[in-house]
């Protein structure tokens, strides 16, 4: 692993992803000859010639066999995102649990850069912005070893989204420790009461704050479990975060049972 850099994973997943689609479009050109040089970058990725392929912050190096001994080296330079940007990108996450969970999982956030686009953020770098480079005489971006370099990122953001979010600025330790501490502030950033919205304010559920049947009879005082208050599942398939499903979503579930049980306490005459 390079100082400051993490390397990369080169291994294709079974089919794409949009976040994939979008970063292919660095290399996209219309041109006939372009398009050949396309198709041969193509083969080199799907031939396992594009290695040590490693993403830090605004850089991305990898190295890609050729006709000559010597591996070339591709060089990718792409601008990250200034610090302003990068709170509104926190807070979009933060705002949504699906997003932290699918980034978790090894997933790209469904959805995460339409919201950014709408407000005026580009998650993905215009290829204006990009720097290309390799160490051919070809000029890039229509040089082959560019384009299976390209191709290799590409699959390395199908399988871990944070390839991208390190290249535009955030390392996978940094963002997660963001995010914590955004959700921790709440979105009103006061980081006080963080129970949700009052029951009244909930709209477009039916009956669910209302018993469907008599509750006199129910009696839980004395009711002995056998097993703990909260029994959690395994992770569900395809989990790849760094952290159980259990320790992202368990202190939502016991705050959300503390709360109910503090409500129900208080509704007893």
């Amino acid at each position: 692993m390079a100082a400051g850099g993490v390397s990369v994973d080169t291994q294709p997943p079974p089919a794409r992803v949009r976040w994939s689609a979008r970063w292919m479009a660095l290399i996209d050109d219309a041109t006939p000859q372009a398009a050949l040089r396309v198709t041969r970058g193509r083969a080199y990725e799907r031939s396992g010639r594009v290695t040590d392929l490693r993403a830090s912050v605004g850089s991305l190096v990898a190295r890609v066999q050729g006709s000559r001994s010597t591996p070339y080296v591709v060089e990718l330079g792409v601008p990250t995102l200034e610090e302003r940007v990068w709170e509104q990108v926190v807070a979009a996450i933060a705002a949504q649990v699906r997003h932290g969970a699918r980034l978790l999982a090894g997933q790209a956030p469904e959805g995460l850069e339409d919201e950014l686009e709408g407000q005026g953020i580009q998650l993905f770098p215009h290829p204006a912005e990009v720097g290309l480079s390799c160490s051919c005489d070809d000029p890039a971006p229509q040089c082959k070893h560019v384009v299976a370099a390209t191709v290799a990122t590409a699959d390395a953001i199908d399988q871990d989204p944070f390839v991208l979010l390190r290249l535009r600025g955030r390392g996978r330790e940094e963002l997660l420790a963001e995010l914590a501490e955004a959700r921790r502030r709440g979105p009103d950033g006061s980081g006080g009461d963080d129970r949700g919205m009052p029951i009244a304010a909930l709209s477009g559920i039916e009956n669910w704050a209302e018993a469907r049947a008599p509750l006199d009879d129910l009696d839980l005082e004395d009711l002995e479990l056998d097993q703990p208050p909260l029994a959690f599942l395994p992770d569900p398939p395809g989990w790849a975060g760094g952290v159980t499903a259990q320790d992202l979503f368990g202190p939502l579930v016991e705050r959300g049972a503390a709360w109910a049980a503090e409500v129900s306490a208080a509704a007893k005459p």
